[in-house]
């Protein structure tokens, strides 16, 4: 009988080490995707939705870009999963956006990567982050995938199904904000609620994506928490991409579904912004969002679109 640990077999085309770096000096954890090759090559850092962990949708895009031959870390951002940071759970653009210059250059001082040569792929909220994280100079090339596209315009309509309004889950925020400042007291909100809509994400159809997540995984506890701190609406909600999506001048492709978040207009909206001369927009027909996380039927095709633009940008 032949024994394996997933992804080490050559016959996957990669294999997956456990990796730490620290981030602010805070450990992070995450995993790097090694495609087998002997050349140094090109690198790809990644990050995932609002509330993520390494296992969801950055693992789907990892494997996939890993087989056409590129290094990718995927980690957990600090405050979540494996990685340390406290409060726990909190989501700040600021500091995921500090962790990613943080996770490329560990990456560059890989000897298999070509530090000249690395790209930057955002999926979801990722893809806000994403788009301000490029001003980091050693990110060559940016990908986006189903973006969660962080402005004004949008959030209104994002929160415009009843629930708190946006300015109410800022207001609520910064009162939490100040009760931690005061106090050290952390409160929590859950991401998903079948039918409550004041939790941060409240859709049905995005409860039905995360709600398996909330139990075991493959035989171990899930590493994603239904919960983020509270305080975190007063920075999340109020970040601008528009702000960061202006001085993007590097090669940035945007993959997105038609019924993603924001529809067409968002991912119109940001393409638009844009300043940089290569750049690309591809509308997927009558996709949902979260179908970019896992559905391997949309995921296969977003995946070779990201491997193509890396490969005309970073080889």
């Amino acid at each position: 009988m032949i024994t394996s640990k997933p992804g080490l077999s050559g016959s996957h085309g990669y294999r997956v080490e456990r990796i730490t770096f620290e981030s602010e000096g805070v450990p992070v954890v995450g995993q790097i995707f090694l495609p087998d090759v002997t050349a140094s090559v090109p690198g790809v850092v990644a990050l995932g939705p609002f509330g993520f962990v390494k296992e969801q949708a950055p693992t789907q895009y990892a494997t996939r870009l890993a087989r056409e031959g590129y290094v990718v870390l995927i980690f957990d951002p600090r405050h979540s999963g494996e990685s340390g940071g406290e409060p726990r759970r909190l989501e700040s653009p600021a500091a995921k956006i500090q962790d990613v210059r943080a996770a490329v250059r560990w990456l560059a001082n890989r000897p298999e990567v070509d530090p000249a040569r690395i790209g930057a792929l955002g999926i979801c909220q990722g893809a806000s982050e994403m788009i301000a994280s490029a001003a980091e100079p050693a990110i060559r090339a940016v990908a986006l995938v189903s973006g969660q596209y962080l402005y004004r315009e949008n959030l209104n309509g994002f929160f415009g199904g009843g629930g708190p309004t946006l300015d109410q889950r800022i207001a609520r925020g910064r009162a939490a904000l100040a009760k931690f400042k005061e106090s050290g007291a952390v409160e929590y909100t859950p991401v998903v609620s079948i039918s409550d809509k004041s939790v941060g994400l409240p859709w049905p159809p995005i409860h039905d994506w995360y709600q398996p997540w909330t139990t075991a995984k493959w035989g171990e506890p899930s590493r994603w928490e239904n919960r983020y701190a509270t305080m975190s609406d007063a920075e999340v909600w109020s970040f601008d991409v528009d702000l960061h999506a202006r001085h993007l001048e590097k090669p940035t492709l945007i993959v997105h579904g038609e019924q993603s978040d924001g529809l067409v207009a968002a991912a119109r909206h940001v393409h638009d912004l844009i300043p940089a001369r290569l750049k690309r927009l591809v509308i997927v027909d009558g996709v949902f969002h979260t179908r970019f996380y896992d559905d391997p039927i949309v995921v296969d095709p977003a995946a070779a679109e990201v491997a193509a633009w890396f490969d005309a940008h970073l080889r």
